[in-house]
C-alpha cells in the first residue's frame, strides 16, 4: 500500500512536472521568436540609416540631377535575390534591382509591385522626407522593407530597401541558440514523458535533469544577451564591406567636406588579375578600418583605388605595410591636406596613371 501510494505520489509528480516543461517549452518558444523579432527590428533600424545614406548622396547630386541620375546612385549598392531596391516615380516603378527586372516590371504600380495588405498600409503610411520601416509579405517570402518618399523637380519618388528576414536570421549565430534551445526543450519535455508513462523510480533523475537544465538555460539567456549586444552595435553597412564605383567618389567626398574632415589620402592598387583583387575584397575587413573606402576606377577590374580619412601620410604607410604585395603593387599614395581639393589631387593620380595605360 505505502509502495503503490508512493507510486502514485511520484506519477502525480511526473505529471506536474511534465505540465509545467510543456509551459516552459511554449515560453520559450515564444521567446526565441520575441527574439528573432528584436533581430530584424535592430536590422530594420540600420537599414533605415542605409536609405537615408542614399537620400543623402541624391541630395547632394542638386537640382541638375535627372531621374537617371538618381537610378545610376542606386544601381552602385549592393542587391542580389534576397536584398534589392525599388524606386517609384508618382506611383510608377522605375527601377527595381538591376536592368533586368526593372524591364520586367515596367508599366506597374508600387500597389502592384507591394501587393499585400501589410505592403499596401507601409506606402500608405510613408511620409515625405522621412524614412520608416516595416515587415511586409511579398510574393510568399517575409521581407524588411525601409522607405522613403522625397520630393525632386516638382514629383514625388518613392524609395525602398528590401532584405529577406530569412536570410537576415540565418547569417547571424541566432540560429545556432535557437536550434539549441529547442533542443534542450525537446529532450526535456520526452524525458518528463518517458518518466510519466512508467518510470517512477526515475523522478529523482528528473529532479536533477531540471537543475541542469536551469543551468543551461541560463548559460543560453547569457549567450542570447551577448548575440544581441554584439547585433545591436555591429553596423551591416559598414564601409569596409563595399566596392563603390568611381563615379560616386565625388559625392563622398563632398560630404566629408561638408562635414569638416579636412585629410585625405588616396593610394592605387594595381593587381596581376581581377581574381587577386577580388581575394584581397574578401580579407580587407580584418586589416581595413572605417576609415578606409574602397573604389573600383580606370574601369578595370585590376585597379583598387583606396580613400584614407584623418589619418596622416605615416598612418597610411604603416597600414599599408601590413598588406601582402606579392600580388599587388602601390602605385601612388597622394594627400590632400587642409584647403587643397581632395577631388583634383585624386583626379591627378588617376589621370597619371591612366596616360601609362
Amino acid at each position: 500500500m505505502v509502495k503503490s501510494m508512493k507510486s502514485h505520489k511520484m506519477y502525480r509528480t511526473a505529471a506536474k512536472i511534465n505540465t509545467i516543461l510543456i509551459i516552459v517549452m511554449l515560453i520559450g518558444l515564444y521567446s526565441v521568436h520575441l527574439f528573432s523579432e528584436g533581430v530584424l527590428a535592430v536590422y530594420a533600424r540600420q537599414q533605415d540609416a542605409f536609405v537615408k545614406l542614399v537620400l543623402d548622396q541624391i541630395n547632394i547630386k542638386g537640382d541638375d540631377a535627372t531621374a537617371d541620375d538618381i537610378t545610376a546612385i542606386i544601381s552602385t549598392m549592393d542587391s542580389s535575390d534576397h536584398k534589392y531596391w525599388t524606386l517609384s516615380e508618382d506611383n510608377s516603378l522605375i527601377f527595381v534591382k538591376n536592368i533586368n527586372e526593372t524591364n520586367r516590371y515596367k508599366g506597374f504600380t508600387s500597389e502592384t509591385f507591394f501587393a499585400s495588405d501589410a505592403g499596401l498600409e507601409f506606402l500608405n503610411d510613408m511620409k515625405l522626407n522621412h524614412v520608416s520601416h516595416d515587415i511586409v509579405n511579398l510574393d510568399d517570402e517575409r521581407y524588411v522593407v525601409s522607405g522613403a518618399v522625397f520630393s525632386y523637380r516638382d514629383k514625388e519618388y518613392t524609395l525602398c530597401l528590401l532584405t529577406d528576414s530569412d536570410v537576415i536570421i540565418q547569417e547571424n549565430s541566432f540560429l545556432f541558440s535557437k536550434i539549441m534551445t529547442s533542443i534542450v526543450l525537446a529532450v526535456s519535455f520526452l524525458t518528463a514523458s518517458v518518466a510519466m508513462v512508467g518510470m517512477a523510480h526515475a523522478c529523482d533523475r528528473i529532479e536533477n535533469e531540471l537543475k541542469e537544465s536551469k543551468e543551461h538555460a541560463e548559460e543560453l539567456n547569457v549567450t542570447i544577451a551577448k548575440l544581441n549586444h554584439r547585433i545591436t552595435r555591429h553596423d551591416m553597412f559598414h564601409p569596409r564591406w563595399n566596392l563603390y564605383e568611381e563615379s560616386v567618389l565625388d559625392s563622398f567626398l563632398e560630404g566629408f567636406v561638408k562635414k569638416g574632415v579636412r585629410d585625405f589620402g588616396f593610394t592605387l592598387l594595381r593587381f596581376r588579375d581581377e581574381e587577386r583583387r577580388n581575394d584581397f575584397l574578401e580579407e580587407a575587413f580584418v586589416y581595413l578600418n572605417k576609415k578606409v573606402l574602397r573604389f573600383s576606377v580606370l574601369n578595370d577590374p585590376r585597379y583598387i583605388l583606396l580613400l584614407f580619412v584623418n589619418e596622416d601620410e605615416s598612418q597610411i604607410h604603416q597600414k599599408l605595410g601590413r598588406l601582402y604585395l606579392s600580388d599587388k603593387e602601390i602605385i601612388d599614395t597622394v594627400m590632400a591636406y587642409n584647403e587643397e581639393d581632395p577631388l583634383k589631387v585624386c583626379i591627378g593620380m588617376l589621370a597619371a596613371e591612366r596616360d601609362k595605360k
